[in-house]
């Protein structure tokens, strides 16, 4: 459901707005002071924010600044209530990050129009964030949202314990296939290979489009232990898939690398991370490819 938190110390307020907001099917939490709504907005993570200029202990701006400040609110749309004679105040909202205002006294179709535009540009970029971290040709993460979750990955292990394993593949002979087939083969085959990729994966694996003809699989709460038979689970998928190209090529095939964090000596970042499983990559085609090689064994 969609939520907006109301930061105002005039309980009147909240019953008004959550009264007319209720018409349009939005839940509405409140808090009444200014601490309490930066620890509410960064806890229940609202869709919008209603926050008054006026606020006892810390002001409206001081709130905004620092719920701009914190990863949890940053890109979450601020409306101000303000008086009718705030026009500077307003104008400063505005510079630090607020979104739109509102005038007290609250009137209920300027309300509900102002919330249902912030709330609609807010699911636009929102779906546009989600588009910058996919690829486009295969559906899976992109190189981006790749870095972040093995970021992710390496700060769990290293906060907790959670171990992680990282594999690469590479289509084989894949330069043939474009060269002498084309393009639009070419990208059918990495389409193809992307949907069992990630068909295949488990739901705390992150798959994802490397680049190229390469791709990367991270696989989740896994150590070395059982990240070679989540990894040969995930090549024979693309064995029994079958995708063949015409004439020569015949079946596609992929080379594979996999590293765990059982075999890294210290806390690596995620380059180091990428380039272990590389080498294996790089091994796994020098010993004649379609073969997982896994580093360190």
């Amino acid at each position: 459901m969609t939520t907006v938190l109301i930061i105002d110390d005039d309980r009147a307020i909240h019953r008004t707005v959550a009264l007319q907001l209720a018409a349009d099917g939005l839940k509405v939490l409140s808090a009444h002071e200014p601490f309490e709504g930066i620890r509410m907005a960064s806890g229940e993570q609202p869709d919008l924010i209603l926050l008054d200029m006026n606020l006892p202990g810390m002001d409206g701006l001081k709130v905004c600044r620092h719920l701009r400040e914190k990863e949890a609110t940053r890109d979450v749309p601020i409306l101000f209530f303000t008086v009718a004679d705030n026009a500077g105040h307003v104008a400063r909202a505005l510079e630090i990050g607020a979104n739109d205002y509102i005038r007290k006294p609250v009137e209920s179709l300027e309300l509900r129009a102002r919330v249902r535009a912030s709330l609609r540009t807010k699911r636009m970029v929102d779906m546009l964030r989600v588009q910058a971290r996919i690829d486009a040709l295969t559906g899976l993460k992109n190189r981006a949202a790749l870095d972040d979750a093995l970021l992710a990955a390496i700060s769990a292990w290293d906060r907790m314990g959670a171990p992680l394993s990282l594999l690469m593949l590479d289509v084989d002979h894949f330069k043939q296939v474009n060269d002498s087939l084309g393009h639009g083969i070419g990208d059918d085959v990495l389409r193809r290979l992307g949907d069992v990729i990630g068909s295949t994966c488990r739901p705390y694996d992150s798959a994802a489009r490397f680049g190229g003809d390469e791709f990367a699989v991270i696989f989740g709460q896994t150590g070395s232990e059982q990240a070679p038979l989540a990894a040969r689970r995930l090549m024979e998928a693309i064995d029994e898939a079958g995708i063949v190209v015409a004439g020569e090529h015949g079946k596609v095939t992929v080379s594979a690398g996999l590293v765990s964090s059982d075999d890294l000596p210290d806390r690596p970042n995620p380059a180091e991370v990428v380039k272990a499983a590389d080498e294996a990559l790089y091994e796994a085609k020098a010993q004649g490819r379609n073969r997982l090689v896994i580093k360190d064994e």
